[in-house]
This record gives structure tokens, sequence and C-alpha cells, in this order.
């Protein structure tokens, strides 16, 4: 019985390595400069484009999906970005793209995602010198991420299989 609970283990390892996780597609907005008035209308860019793309981003389904979805609606994207540099008074434009970009480690929760390169959707602000700001799009770790995390109540996970293999190698909590 152990040799098969070793066999099914190994099993569901492979599958974690074999890329079979939901791929992700970033989004990555870079400000025009790193003063505090370009720095806080990067933000304001961002919820407004959070905003307009959530309902489609929770429908997609995996990165094609999301990376689909985005090019799609590219240029009404560029169109709010444009409108919330004018509503704020801002001489510059905004441009967009979707290419594979680098990107560093990012973490959110239990999640990590390593540095390397990825699908993004990225969008420049004025001449996109300042710091940037991104997160993971598809799986929608942004839209979770933006969430107000002060009435949020802590979740707890359970595992058929986990218990299962508790129970089979006599693992668990014994304190």
């Amino acid at each position: 019985m152990k040799k098969v609970a070793l066999t099914i283990l190994i099993f569901l390892l492979c599958l974690g390595q074999c890329g079979c996780a939901p791929s992700p597609f970033r989004l990555h907005i870079l400000a025009n400069s790193d003063s505090a008035e370009d720095q806080a209308v990067k933000l304001k860019v961002r919820d407004a484009i959070l905003e307009l793309t959530e309902e489609g981003v929770l429908q997609c389904h995996n990165k094609e999906d999301a990376k689909d979805y985005m090019q799609a609606h590219l240029e009404e994207i560029v169109a709010r970005a444009d409108e919330v540099l004018q509503e704020e008074n801002f001489p510059y434009r905004a441009t967009a793209e979707i290419g594979r970009f680098d990107f560093p480690d990012k973490t959110y929760g239990d999640v990590t995602y390593p540095a390397g390169e990825y699908d993004a959707l990225r969008i420049k602000l004025g001449a996109a010198e300042g710091q940037n700001w991104w997160c993971v799009m598809f799986p929608p770790l942004c839209l979770v991420n933006m969430e107000d995390t002060a009435d949020s109540q802590e979740v707890e996970y359970d595992s058929v299989i986990l218990e299962w293999l508790r129970g089979l190698f006599g693992g668990g909590n014994q304190g």
C-alpha cells in the first residue's frame, strides 16, 4: 500500500514540475519618471486598468485567454490610460504592447513566481523612465492583491489527498 501511495505522490510531484500549474500573464506599468506626481498617476492608471479589465480577466481560463483578451482590448486599455492622464492634466500619453519581458521574483501569499521572462501587457506612461508597478493578471492575483485585507478572514485549506497520505504514513498532528 505504501508503494502505491509513493507512486501517486511522485506522479503528483511530477505534475507540478511539468508546467501544469497555470502559466502567468502579467501587467506591467512604467511611470514617466520617479517624481511623486508621475508615481501617483501611475497608480491611478493601474487602478483604472484593473477596473476596466477585471470582469474579462475573471472569465479567462488560462494565460492564452488572458493574452487574447488583452490583445482584443488593447486600444480600449490605452484609451483608458490616456483618459486618466488627461483628467490629471499630464502632458504625455500612454502606449501599450504585449510581449515577453523580464521580471524579478514576486510572492503572493504562499505562491512565488520566480524571476524570468514572462508574457505581459506593458503600459508605458510618457518617457517610461520611472519606477514600475507590476502584478500577475492571470491567474488574477492583481485583483486579489488589490482587495482590502482589513476585512478579510483567514482561509484554511484542506486536502483529501494530503490527509490520506498523512494517515498512510502516520504523519499529522501528534502534539
